[in-house]
This record gives C-alpha cells, sequence and structure tokens, in this order.
C-alpha cells in the first residue's frame, strides 16, 4: 500500500509575506516538487510538509525584470 503525502505550497510576495496556500497531495517528495515549481508565475513558492521546507522555487529572472 503506498503511503499520500500531504503538502502545503506557499506563495510568497517581494516582501516576504504569505499571502496564499495551496494543499498538495502527493505520493513523495519528487512529485511534491514537481507540482509545486509548476505553480512560479509571478510568486516565489515555498513548498512545506509539516513543519520542515522541502525546496522554495523562486521566479524566473525574465518575469522578475518585467
Amino acid at each position: 500500500m503506498r503511503s499520500i503525502k500531504h503538502y502545503r505550497a506557499f506563495q510568497i510576495d517581494p516582501d516576504g509575506h504569505v499571502f496564499g496556500c495551496i494543499n498538495l497531495v502527493c505520493d513523495d517528495d519528487e512529485q511534491a516538487k514537481r507540482e509545486a515549481a509548476s505553480l512560479v508565475l509571478v510568486h516565489r513558492i515555498e513548498l512545506w510538509r509539516l513543519n520542515q521546507r522541502i525546496a522554495q522555487f523562486d521566479v524566473p529572472p525574465e518575469v522578475v525584470r518585467q
């Protein structure tokens, strides 16, 4: 039986404040990282599982310049 894990992808504004949270249910950290990375549009994303930060995904430089 596979283990399902719950993650949270926090949307971070340019000042470093959390303004949104997206819940993710994934098989493992790698799947969660792929899904969280796909959420980066114009704001940084921090991926957390419980009280552990798994990854951080920054806005691509070409988006920041616009």
